[in-house]
């Protein structure tokens, strides 16, 4: 829908002069009132919100930022809606952060809020040598919260509290897919013009189905979806991949650079919908890897 109402023409049939479409918001089912989440005690959706996600909770002082705890041994922000109400993360939100931090936190920083509570689409933000991660929260846990006592999550010996919670809305909560790929330019077996060429190298999914976590290779790929004009704001969909042709290709998706703009978003779906997002300058259509260099696939799935 997103797409047709931003390539709309002047004439049946989608054809003739564009339409400049008048402004619309993009609704998502199952994102709830952000305003149910201000009802949480801070400091049990803080706590949870660090389990959530495996971190260790670690208040510490960065550059005059409070932050609240270690993933891997990286600095983490909970996002705070008691003291910033109805504030949103924007790459400006990102950018002040890394004034501040940058150059004392090593080469990854996290930040945990309500998945629509970000203003930017892909995963990460890379500034000056450093990733800053986005961690989002489905907002189905959050109402999950709401439909039992929370006094439960306090316990921070044991934290099977948190896994219910989890395990309680099926596989919804959001675990984007590790992958490796690489973009160039070359020509196809058999044609003549250059093209751009996408390969995955490697990809693992990892999904919560009925309280037992689930792990898959590139068998567990959907689809790859692209914008190759993005503009920092939407998607606009430009091509899609799905994964029977993949696999005939040797997973790789070639596309024309007719149309190419400055910036090309890639999104990569597993078969449980969950996604991992990637922007890159297409100036640098030629060899490049995504940084999952840790990626270790020990069941020799690609």
């Amino acid at each position: 829908m997103q797409k047709r109402l931003l390539n709309l023409k002047a004439e049946i049939g989608n054809r003739g002069s564009a339409l400049k479409p008048k402004p619309f918001t993009l609704f998502n089912a199952g994102l709830y009132d952000f305003s149910t989440l201000k009802r949480l005690p801070w400091a049990d959706w803080r706590f949870f919100a660090l389990q959530l996600f495996g971190c260790k909770d670690d208040p510490h002082t960065v550059g005059g930022l409070h932050l609240d705890g270690k993933l891997k041994g990286y600095s983490v922000l909970v996002f705070n809606h008691v003291e910033n109400p109805g504030k949103r993360i924007d790459e400006e939100t990102v950018q002040d952060i890394h004034v501040a931090v940058g150059k004392k936190i090593g080469r990854k920083f996290f930040i945990i809020a309500p998945r629509a509570v970000f203003d930017f689409q892909q995963d990460y933000i890379d500034i000056e040598g450093i990733r800053y991660y986005a961690l989002r929260i489905p907002y189905s846990i959050i109402n999950e919260l709401h439909q039992r006592e929370f006094t439960a999550l306090q316990q921070p010996s044991d934290e099977t509290a948190v896994n219910e919670t989890v395990d309680a809305v099926g596989f919804d909560f959001i675990q984007p897919p590790i992958v490796q790929w690489s973009a160039s330019t070359k020509k196809r077996k058999g044609e003549l013009f250059t093209n751009g060429c996408l390969t995955i190298k490697c990809f693992e999914s990892r999904a919560r189905i009925r309280g037992k976590d689930t792990r898959g290779g590139i068998e567990t790929l959907s689809m790859i979806m692209l914008d190759f004009n993005y503009n920092d704001d939407v998607f606009d969909l430009d091509a899609v991949h799905y994964a029977d042709e993949l696999q005939k290709d040797d997973y790789a998706a070639w596309f024309p650079l007719e149309g190419v703009g400055k910036k090309i978003m890639i999104v990569f779906i597993d078969i449980y919908g969950n996604e991992a997002r990637e922007v890159f300058a297409s100036d640098k259509l030629v060899s490049r890897q995504s940084p999952a260099s840790s990626f270790k696939n020990k069941k020799g799935k690609r």
